[in-house]
């Protein structure tokens, strides 16, 4: 179903894209209306270049998620939830249960910690608090409402109360929901997302004041040649 959603999503982007390539394609055909040769390729190109932009837009989402758990980009295609945690640990959930994540240690396939709904850092530890929406509480969880976890030794404590929480390492508690967090930013995950932001930007931006320096040249031409 998440897939079906996002093939929908393209779909609906794309429509809307094509539409405004039509307005484009009208506007550009106001404009030379009145010239003795009307440039066919100029109205093509304005009619294609919204939808070209999108879906070249929708090719660097789905590569910025398929790259997300290596080069550390934002997962902005699928949405889902993958941040930095102190000595390699990080926190992850999907985008259809933003509220109920996990904590991972690099390199293992087990979850440290489960059904994550909020988290601080402080120092090289992590706080937090369980979510039960979509797994109730069992008599086993009883009293397991809050954890600590220490990143240096992988140790986890658990807690019935924030206050018993707070206590346990000598800080005022500020838990932020798994949705809003924002964890550690690497060098790496600077570097990635800079240049995942030209790679995003910078093509459609040039291809975009090429085709309208062409236009104008070609108004301003008496003789008018065909946009390239």
């Amino acid at each position: 179903m998440e897939i079906l959603g996002r093939l929908l999503m393209m779909i609906v982007l794309m429509s809307a894209a094509s539409l405004a390539g039509v307005a484009c394609a009208l506007l550009v055909y106001l404009i030379l209306r009145h010239r003795k040769r009307p440039s066919f390729r100029a109205y093509l190109a304005a009619a294609l270049y919204p939808p070209a932009v999108m879906a070249y837009l929708l090719a660097c989402l789905i590569l910025s998620s398929i790259l997300s758990s290596f080069l550390g980009t934002p997962d902005l295609f699928f949405g889902d939830i993958r941040e930095n945690l102190p000595n390699g640990y990080t926190l992850e959930a999907l985008d259809k249960m933003p509220e109920c994540g996990h904590i991972q240690k690099a390199g293992s396939s087990q979850f440290q910690v489960a059904w994550v709904g909020s988290v601080q850092v402080a120092g090289p530890y992590v706080l937090g608090q369980y979510d039960y929406t979509y797994f109730p509480k069992t008599a086993d969880d009883t009293g397991r409402n809050y954890f600590l976890l220490d990143t240096r030794t992988g140790n986890l404590s658990n807690f019935a109360t924030e206050s018993t929480l707070a206590a346990a390492v000598s800080v005022n508690t500020h838990l932020i929901p798994t949705p809003n967090f924002q964890g550690l930013q690497t060098f790496r995950s600077h570097v990635a997302n800079w240049l995942f932001s030209l790679l995003a930007v910078v093509p459609p931006l040039i291809a975009g004041i090429r085709l309208m320096r062409n236009l104008l040249v070609f108004l301003k031409s008496e003789q008018p040649t065909e946009l390239v």
